[in-house]
Formats: structure tokens, C-alpha cells, sequence
């Protein structure tokens, strides 16, 4: 983590993103903007996070940690987004694990410094609503999909809809992310599928293919 004392940077890109809107009380609040380098982790799960944090470059997985210690990728956040809302409504610890997934900067508000201002903040206030909206409402089609469908028929329609007898697949972890599931959980599903003929494991590590389009096409209903 890299402290950037640069105060006209600062105030370029809060115009740029508009995040002096987001505030009334903006000329009033102590903020930072800090340098994240790809891999550091941001925030542990279950610990003190008395920070908001508008993303302005780059971006941030978060993920949760499940009682069986497997992890679950949560989101991804890109350029202009917000995170800490949750914590900083609650007063409560992170809720999850946020890590750079490439390099990234961040203005950062601290909460503590400023919780008199941000409580009092209509325009603030109104702008979490909104960001707590969305993120309910993409969060609920995604469970939905999860719920509706198994991972096994998720993952079959996805190979199905992305790639062909001929192309080799190997974007495991990104498709993980997509899928909303763990990375061993998908690991489980694809040696499935090389167990009933519909993919190959090919001898390079991670890379697999489509072994038999027609019988994987099958598994994306669910009464097979």
C-alpha cells in the first residue's frame, strides 16, 4: 500500500468519476488516495475496516470464506465503484476478502474521521441506497440462477454457449468467477465430465476439451 500525497490527482479524479457529487459535505471530509499493487490484499475478512473506498483504477475481487474453508468468490469491482458501504452502515467487520487482481488506486475516506459528516450527508445517503440497490438486485439473479440450476447444468450451458470441439479450455478461474462457484467445486464438475466422456483432460495443466458436444449438451437439462 502506497499513500500518493498528491492533492491535485486526488481532486482530477474525484471529477472525473463524479465523486464529489456523491457528497455535500465533500470540501469537509479527510480523504487519501492510495496505491494498491496486483496480489496485496485490501482487507481480511473479519477485520476492523474503517474505510470507504471509491476504486478509480484498476480492479478488486472480494471473496468469502465458507465453514468448510472453501472459498467463494463474491464480486469483482472495477473503475468507479464503492465498497466499505456495508461495513461503514453496520459498524461491523469486513465481511469479506478484497484483493488487487491487478494494479489499482483508491480514494480512501476514512470512516471514524468523518462518520459526523457522512451521517449527516443526504446526498451521501441517498447515493448508498442506490449503490445497495444494485448490488442486491444483481446479487438475487445470480442466487436465483444458482438456486434454479445446478452448477453442473450451469457449467455444461456455459461450455456450451463459449466453446467448440476445437478450442482448448483453460480460463478455469475465470470461469469459476462467472459461475459463482468455488475453484475446487469446478474442479469437481470438470473431472465429471472427463469421467462420462464429455470433456478431455489434455496433458498440459488446466487445459481441457470438449470431447463430445452433443452428450455434454444433454447435461445443461437438468433431468440427466
Amino acid at each position: 500500500m502506497i499513500k500518493i500525497k498528491n492533492e491535485k490527482q486526488i481532486n482530477e479524479l474525484c471529477e472525473k468519476y463524479q465523486i464529489t457529487l456523491r457528497f455535500a459535505n465533500w470540501n469537509y471530509l479527510a480523504k487519501e488516495l492510495v496505491h494498491y499493487q496486483k496480489g496485496e490484499i485490501i482487507a481480511i475478512c473479519g477485520e476492523n475496516y474503517d474505510r470507504l473506498f471509491f476504486l478509480v483504477k484498476g480492479s478488486i475481487r472480494f471473496t468469502c470464506v465458507a465453514d468448510n474453508y472453501e472459498e467463494y468468490f463474491f464480486f469483482d469491482a472495477y473503475n468507479n465503484g464503492l465498497f466499505g458501504e456495508v461495513e461503514y452502515l453496520l459498524n461491523i467487520p469486513s465481511i469479506t476478502q478484497s484483493e488487487a487482481i491487478e494494479d489499482c488506486d483508491c480514494i480512501v475516506i476514512p470512516i471514524n474521521k468523518n462518520r459526523k459528516f457522512l451521517d449527516n450527508d443526504l446526498i451521501f445517503q441517498n447515493f448508498l441506497g442506490q449503490v445497495l440497490a444494485r448490488k442486491y438486485n444483481e446479487l438475487r439473479d445470480s442466487y436465483m440462477n444458482a438456486k434454479v440450476f445446478s452448477l453442473r447444468t450451469r457449467l455444461a450451458a456455459y461450455l456450451i454457449n463459449n466453446a467448440n470441439c476445437d478450442t482448448n479450455i483453460s480460463n478455469l478461474t475465470q470461469i469459476s468467477k462467472i459461475l459463482r462457484c468455488s475453484y475446487r467445486q469446478l474442479l469437481r464438475e470438470f473431472k465429471f465430465f472427463c469421467e462420462v466422456g464429455c470433456l478431455e483432460h489434455l496433458n498440459k495443466k488446466g487445459k481441457y476439451k470438449i470431447a463430445n458436444y452433443e452428450k455434454l449438451e444433454a447435461y445443461t437439462r437438468e433431468e440427466v
